[in-house]
């Protein structure tokens, strides 16, 4: 059977295409993506102009202003948007930040303010102007936080993604014309305090007329009322606290621990760097916790429990790749961006870019323990994390750099595996642990969809714009198809077909099914079918066009391993009762690695009912591999 990108005809022309493709505008989980990138890129161009326009000794304010924005909003505003999206998602309305929550906000204003006031002749050159500058800082990133997470919890994730791209876009545009007309310290500062007012532009406190549902569907009023918050807001901050100094402390401790100043900058700037990925993942967490607390208030801890495992799994991946990236790459790129004298050693880069990805990941575990409720359960994490970094700086090394970064990546990893375990404890009022096979198996799913995304995300990008590039249409592909238990799910794909494609070709291809007998056997493959673009013909000669499956992997439609999802005309033909429906359809399949697009339906029927009677992990795992033999070795359609 094949993969055709065709649907059911229901209209015809381009009004259809529009509809067919629409979803790609509802989800907003790209928006956010491309919004994150262009915030990170806009804040480091931002400070690139401002360094090189004002000078070193000049810039020195806005260093100080900028270090004391992150700080503030790392560790006190994004744990209060954390819980305004929680709220908002459980179902509350109106104002939902506490007066706890307001408090704090304005006692760090207070506190930084001082702080500024204090260090004014060190830092500020005596302007009192950055009293209120810092001040104001404070108040309208205040709002701009808890109004992104108006935004998250009521699902309005486009809006999020361009509200956060956009601040920094607002920033970087002022500095520019601030240039040009008199560059000085007081206006780089208003550029900056300034950004977050587009947040009001999207109007994100407007409470929709009907809650906003999840994809399946709201929460119940027994699911929310079981939800606890106690201690939440509390332990948000603490953890955050903990997190943000074992990641910003690095310079100062290796200066505590006698480094040169050559050698504090080589580790600024290196951890400056490695710490750049993070920008997205403090972004990406608005798109992850609205799901992750409906799973939490439903009761479903095992499918957290597998998210954890499986972010676990990505993480380690991850970081070793980065490790191997940061030693070959991270000397050259530190040296490209601030200067040679600024170049670290291998070992050092590795071991930067290792550390960074674990706290990517311990960052997302962390959701999985907010949507929970278990806040404690994190502070508690990052405390053991601290403490594994301190035990680690008295190991009795010379080189101070290399003694901080090794202190830096076991206090990240230690974390992680602190975060995952907290993660994986079940709470008094869980049931009896489900099957561990399908536990493992939506583990080892999660894990290895997410680190396959992140590191084939170039090569997807560029099939995607190669699509788009070849023939008119989108560059992503949706189509029912039929899971388990018969429901169908929209499977999405990069498209390999030209839009608005004659039907007769689908049409007459399930008619040879139906009429093949067990002599000549019809295979699955379409022969020279003449809707394929140039470019689709690529992608399916080396399955790229299937990548787009692993999105569906991580909603939980789809399985890495599996019988290949039928479309439903094509399961009618099988019979819903067949045994391969009782499993997830999967990205790969013991029928793909057995004989890919040559298989005739009853051949491949057989395979797949041989996978549903022997399935296990080890099973799962060899089919992952003889994929890649057979993608790599026999390039073709994977049907």
């Amino acid at each position: 059977m094949t993969d055709a990108d065709v649907n059911p005809p229901q209209r015809s022309g381009p009004s259809r295409a529009r509809n067919r493709y629409a979803y790609l505008t509802r989800d907003g989980t790209l928006d956010i993506v491309v919004g994150s990138f262009v915030a990170g890129v806009a804040a480091y161009v931002y400070q690139f102009v401002g360094g090189r326009v004002l000078g070193p000794h000049a810039f020195a304010p806005i260093g100080a202003l900028l270090t004391a924005h992150f700080l503030t909003f790392v560790i006190i505003l994004l744990p209060i948007e954390q819980f305004v999206i929680r709220r908002l998602t459980l179902g509350a309305r109106g104002w939902v930040v506490p007066l706890r929550a307001q408090v704090l906000a304005a006692v760090t204003a207070i506190v930084a303010a001082g702080v500024v006031w204090a260090t004014s002749d060190a830092y500020f050159e005596g302007n009192s102007a950055f009293v209120w500058f810092v001040v104001a800082t404070v108040v309208l990133h205040f709002f701009f936080a808890v109004g992104r997470g108006y935004l998250a919890g009521f699902r309005r994730f486009r809006e999020y993604g361009v509200a956060s791209g956009g601040a920094s876009v607002l920033r970087l545009v002022m500095a520019g014309a601030i240039v040009m007309i008199s560059p000085t310290v007081v206006g780089f500062a208003w550029a900056h305090i300034l950004g977050p007012l587009i947040i009001f532009v999207f109007r994100p406190f407007r409470t929709p007329p009907e809650a906003p549902a999840g994809s399946r569907g709201r929460l119940a009023d027994e699911h929310v009322a079981a939800v606890d918050e106690r201690g939440l807001l509390t332990g948000l901050v603490l953890s955050s606290a903990a997190s943000q100094a074992l990641l910003l402390s690095g310079p100062l401790v290796a200066g505590w621990l006698g480094a040169t100043a050559a050698e504090f900058s080589i580790l600024y700037a290196t951890l400056l760097l490695a710490r750049a990925p993070l920008t997205f993942g403090y972004n990406l967490l608005a798109r992850v916790l609205p799901p992750f607390t409906e799973m939490a208030a439903r009761g479903e801890r095992p499918e957290l429990r597998a998210w954890a495992r499986g972010l676990a799994i990505a993480g380690a991946f991850l970081g070793v790749v980065a490790a191997g990236l940061g030693y070959l790459f991270g000397p050259s790129i530190v040296a490209l961006a601030f200067g040679a004298g600024f170049r670290p050693s291998a070992v050092v880069a590795a071991l930067a870019a290792a550390g960074v990805v674990f706290a990517g990941a311990g960052l997302f575990i962390g959701q999985i323990l907010v949507a929970r409720g278990r806040a404690s359960r994190l502070a508690v994490s990052w405390a053991v994390a601290m403490a594994a970094a301190a035990a680690t700086l008295a190991v009795p090394l010379t080189d101070p750099v290399f003694r901080v970064a090794v202190g830096f990546v076991v206090g990240e990893a230690t974390a992680l595996l602190a975060l995952v375990g907290v993660a994986l404890l079940r709470d008094p009022q869980e049931g009896a642990i489900s099957h561990g096979y399908l536990v493992m198996k939506r583990s080892m799913d999660i894990g290895i969809a997410v680190a396959a995304l992140v590191v084939l995300s170039p090569v997807l990008a560029a099939a995607a714009v190669a699509v788009r590039l070849d023939s008119p249409g989108p560059a992503f592909f949706r189509q029912a198809r039929t899971g388990r238990g018969g429901d169908e799910f929209w499977m999405v794909k990069l498209r390999t077909m030209v839009i608005d494609h004659d039907e007769e070709v689908f049409r007459e291809h399930l008619r040879k099914i139906r009429e093949s007998g067990d002599d000549e056997p019809y295979t699955i493959k379409i022969d020279d079918d003449p809707r394929i673009t140039r470019v689709g013909a690529r992608l399916r000669k080396w399955s790229l066009d299937e990548l787009p499956n692993l999105w569906n992997v991580l909603r939980g439609s789809m399985s890495l391993v599996g019988p290949r999802p039928l479309v439903p005309q094509e399961a009618e033909l099988v019979g819903l009762d067949n045994p391969r429906f009782t499993v997830k359809p999967g990205v790969t399949g013991l029928a793909q690695v057995m004989g890919r697009d040559e298989l005739s339906i009853a051949e491949r029927t057989a395979f797949d009912e041989r996978y549903v009677a022997e399935a296990s992990i080890r099973l799962d795992v060899a089919i992952l591999f003889r994929t890649l033999v057979a993608v790599f070795r026999q390039p073709g359609k994977q049907d």
